[in-house]
């Protein structure tokens, strides 16, 4: 038989591991970004940049701007924006991923010719702040080509960057 003892222990245990489980399923992770971006965010579908290219990918890049506002001196304006690049298939269960492109102000962004079915090939402008931004420092330009499937993001080439 069972002593109070043990059933008292065995008892606590359990209690204890509702306690644990129930605060488990309480957590919500950092969603603060995707909120931000379905609220006041910006996208742009890349699929219709190059009409010649065929597209076996959906991307979409999303841009939120950023709470750094040292650029826009005693103004309210945008300087730079985070931005984050969304990829699917086109599957009837399509893999989806997204990816962090960095702050800035993106420019000039092109797809180009792959030979290969999945991986997509980006090239773009990254710049420090927006055209409009009153500069606090010089603007810093860096030209990106990146190679990108719904399981990876390569970064191919990041030129000299220059500054402005």
């Amino acid at each position: 038989m069972y002593s109070n003892t043990t059933f008292c222990s065995t008892k606590t245990i359990a209690i204890v591991l509702m306690g644990l489980l129930s605060t488990g399923c309480s957590y919500t992770p950092d969603t603060s970004w995707l909120k931000e971006t379905l609220a006041y965010g910006d996208v742009r579908e890349l699929n219709k940049l190059t009409p010649s290219v065929d597209k076996n990918l959906m991307l979409r890049l999303y841009k939120v701007p950023s709470h750094d506002h040292s650029c826009g001196i005693e103004t309210e304006q945008v300087c730079n924006y985070v931005y984050t690049l969304s990829v699917s298939t086109f599957d009837e269960h399509p893999e989806v991923n997204t990816y962090s492109l960095g702050t800035g102000y993106i420019s000039d962004i092109a797809w180009l010719n792959e030979d290969a079915v999945d991986p997509v090939k980006l090239q773009y402008t990254m710049k420090s702040y927006s055209d409009s931004a009153t500069l606090p420092a010089a603007q810093r330009v860096e030209q990106h080509v990146i190679s990108v499937t719904p399981k990876t993001l390569i970064q191919m080439k990041a030129a000299n960057p220059s500054k402005l």
